[in-house]
């Protein structure tokens, strides 16, 4: 990916996240660092970008709603937060609870601007993050941390990682990783861009570098959406979008398959959730209009050898 797009992926789901932190009474995911991460003009620039959308998403929408705040406002509530913050809930979530149970290092694949490491608080003592991303993003995060003068904690390692040409057993160990300890991974918003054999081929090294019981979470789309019959419209759209940015969804699994098609990894899978199911744990009983979306699951994995 070249350097500016893959900057602006991370900006924009930084964007999102701060958005919500900032307008939202209940956040489903309280990223209140985000918003301090991004300039006033990218600040500006996005949020142009996603309420000029609302003629593409829904054009009488865009003529019924007059002000800028009010389409921006409907654009990001209903295409765009609810994926983003509720795979981020989930992620931590998760992390908490693996932390009780002795997890002490913490694998961010794909990190773009995330704020976990910024964020924490109370994590023990011997408790390491590893943010792994492509060496132009990750190096594009921390110039911005060192122009805004926050200071990166002594326990955070940055892994740069060109999955084309490196190694990520390699770099991660290199970094400190410690194979003989449980760790926990996420990677978030990037399995459907993915070939599945590319896919497949980082459960292996995750699997092969990781002690059992080790956990991956990860979010995809199930395989309707990509049939235009089964589709729902908000996703069809979805995969417009994507497409036309150069980054076109391409994967897709049977939830009822998954157990099977990851049995040759060394992974079992714990838990799977529906989208039915995401939108109970996270968006039951509030009247912003925040629903889960379509087709999205959210998987735990966990190694098993």
């Amino acid at each position: 990916m070249e350097k500016a797009k893959e900057s602006l992926t991370a900006l924009v789901s930084c964007f999102s996240r701060g958005y919500h932190a900032s307008r939202s009474s209940q956040p489903v995911f309280n990223d209140f660092l985000a918003n301090a991460l991004l300039k006033e003009e990218e600040k500006q620039l996005i949020a142009s970008n996603w309420a000029n959308a609302i003629a593409f998403f829904d054009p009488e929408k865009s003529t019924t709603l007059n002000s800028f705040d009010e389409k921006l406002d409907w654009v990001m509530n209903t295409r765009n937060i609810p994926q983003l913050v509720s795979r981020a809930r989930y992620a931590e979530d998760g992390l908490m609870a693996a932390i009780e149970r002795g997890v002490r290092q913490y694998v961010v694949l794909g990190a773009g601007f995330d704020t976990f490491a910024l964020r924490q608080e109370t994590l023990p003592d011997d408790f390491t993050i590893f943010e792994v991303d492509h060496p132009a993003t990750q190096a594009f995060k921390r110039n911005r941390l060192l122009e805004l003068g926050i200071e990166i904690p002594a326990n955070v390692k940055f892994v740069p990682v060109d999955f084309k040409h490196d190694s990520l057993q390699s770099e991660l160990k290199n970094s400190g990783f410690n194979e003989q300890r449980l760790a926990y991974f996420s990677l978030l918003g990037v399995v459907m861009y993915l070939e599945k054999k590319d896919f497949y081929q980082l459960l292996s090294t995750v699997s092969d570098m990781s002690a059992s019981g080790s956990s991956f979470v990860f979010d995809y789309l199930d395989d309707t959406a990509f049939n235009d019959q089964l589709a729902s419209k908000k996703l069809t759209q979805m995969r417009y979008i994507t497409a036309q940015t150069g980054e076109p969804m391409i994967t897709g699994f049977d939830p009822f398959e998954l157990d099977r098609e990851l049995q040759d990894y060394n992974m079992l899978v714990y838990e799977n959730l529906a989208p039915a199911n995401i939108d109970e744990m996270y968006f039951a009983g509030r009247e912003d209009g925040l629903r889960a979306f379509d087709h999205f699951h959210f998987a735990h994995l966990v190694v098993h050898k």
